[in-house]
């Protein structure tokens, strides 16, 4: 057979290569979408884990000084970097826990749906896009005096551990989610994932 005949491929192989090829690429475009929506998330919660972090950090340092919450979450919403958004927290609490963290004496609930003024004791303001729907533990009843605080209700022998929560909802940026339900329909329709980080740290003491 000439060699310019075996060369070129008969249409029924290009045919079948073409059907194979319409059927391997919405698959890999699939996974690639998940492997990213999976980093995005991870970073996420990552982000979403030093925020709390740092505000538990600030509340134990903080103590019962006036405007404290505001002082954590402000932290909070300075510590989650692009690509996460500020606006995906839908929560945070500010607790008085065991170390342990299995135990919760107290807490505040603040809601991301509102605004809220704090005035510092040294007369400076500061607004948090926060609304207080919780207020079990208000920063006069924190105790940062390592000898205890036995006027407080309860009294305490020691220093508070305080916890910091944070609830984060991440939504997907690819369009996996309607990928996923044309191809179950109905099987898909979170559009992304909610998740909380959780941070406890013994309050500085004072003398």
């Amino acid at each position: 057979m000439p060699e310019s005949i075996r060369s070129h491929p008969q249409p029924e192989q290009s045919g079948q290569t073409l059907v194979e090829f319409a059927l391997v690429i919405p698959m890999l475009m699939v996974l690639l979408m998940g492997l990213l929506e999976v980093a995005l998330a991870l970073n996420a919660s990552l982000a979403v884990n030093r925020a709390s972090q740092h505000g538990a950090h600030v509340a134990s340092t903080a103590g019962n000084l006036g405007g404290a919450d505001c002082l954590i979450l402000d932290a909070i919403e300075g510590d989650l970097g692009v690509p996460n958004d500020p606006d995906a927290i839908t929560e945070v609490r500010i607790e008085r826990t065991a170390m342990a963290g299995n135990l919760s004496y107290a807490r505040n609930r603040w809601l991301r749906d509102g605004k809220t003024e704090c005035t510092y004791p040294d007369g400076t303001t500061v607004e948090v896009p926060y609304r207080q729907a919780e207020y079990g533990y208000p920063e006069a009843q924190r105790c940062p005096v390592l000898s205890g605080c036995p006027l407080l209700e309860p009294a305490r022998s020691t220093v508070d551990n305080v916890g910091v929560t944070v609830f984060y909802r991440h939504d997907w940026v690819t369009p996996l989610n309607g990928m996923l339900d044309l191809l179950s329909p109905g099987g898909s329709d979170s559009g992304g994932w909610s998740f909380e980080q959780r941070n406890i740290f013994r309050m500085e003491p004072v003398l």
